[in-house]
């Protein structure tokens, strides 16, 4: 690789550039007009030039050598700018270090509806950390569409991303959607997944195509969407506690799916 003249270097916090990366790094309306979004550490930044979603890449000068490879990799170039130390901490607002920060290209897909599929439904979730683990999930377990109702967090969200670990680039992943008309046109089992609900999901036939519907973390599913489905059901505990995470609740779900299709 070429030396580091090749590379355009920022020293100033008032740059451009700059500010638009910690706007859509903090703004979620900001990221669905500029249909782009935040990402943090090599294994992203990896993910997302694998999947050819990254637009551009900065590095802290001091650690181009760390990306030298990955930048050959994946022609990255003309695609990288260096930073000085000051600025990697200014762009960088998530809980720990990284050396690199990119920016990648979103877009909203449209939902059309397949009736030979399964679908992990989410109504009104709010915890990144929650979005990412279902995201994780959801690709473990052989489900490759999520659903998120309009009042749902941003998936581009950077700490959604970063839960994720790039796991989501490769999902189909559909935002503000009306999940009452979703179900209404759905010919596949949908399961409601209440913590009190009579039924087991554990007695439910998961070999056919199903829509797992999950709620709000403090709330859970709204009455009105609780009421266009018919399948209510539960995981069965047998010690004391009232519920599990919603992550951890989705997990459980996708695997006994999971292992259902395994088995026949």
């Amino acid at each position: 690789m070429e030396g580091d003249a090749i590379y355009s270097l920022i020293e100033s916090k008032e740059n451009n550039q700059i500010k638009y990366v910690v706007k859509l790094a903090t703004d979620s309306k900001f990221r669905k007009v500029s249909q782009q979004s935040v990402i943090y550490g090599y294994h992203l930044i990896e993910e997302a030039a694998k999947h050819q979603l990254l637009a551009k890449l900065y590095i802290n000068e001091s650690k181009l050598t760390d990306y030298e490879e990955l930048i050959a990799k994946y022609d990255l170039i003309d695609r990288t700018v260096l930073v000085i130390d000051k600025i990697m901490d200014k762009m960088n607002l998530l809980d720990s270090a990284t050396d690199c920060v990119g920016l990648i290209n979103i877009s909203q897909k449209e939902l059309l509806v397949s009736h030979d599929e399964s679908y992990i439904l989410l109504e009104n979730i709010q915890d990144p950390g929650n979005l990412g683990t279902i995201f994780r999930v959801a690709r473990a377990g052989g489900i490759n569409n999520v659903v998120l109702s309009p009042k749902s967090v941003d998936p581009y969200n950077p700490k959604v991303l970063r839960a994720s670990q790039g796991i989501q680039f490769g999902l189909n992943i559909f935002t503000e959607i009306d999940l009452e008309q979703f179900i209404s046109s759905y010919h596949g089992q949908a399961l409601a997944m209440i913590p009190d609900a009579a039924g087991s999901i554990y007695e439910v036939n998961l070999n056919i195509p199903t829509a797992i519907v999950l709620g709000n973390e403090g709330n859970g599913l709204t009455e009105k969407l609780k009421s266009k489905l018919i399948n209510h059901v539960s995981i069965p505990m047998c010690g004391d506690a009232e519920s599990l995470n919603l992550a951890m609740a989705a997990a459980v779900a996708v695997f006994e799916m999971s292992r259902q299709r395994i088995i026949k």
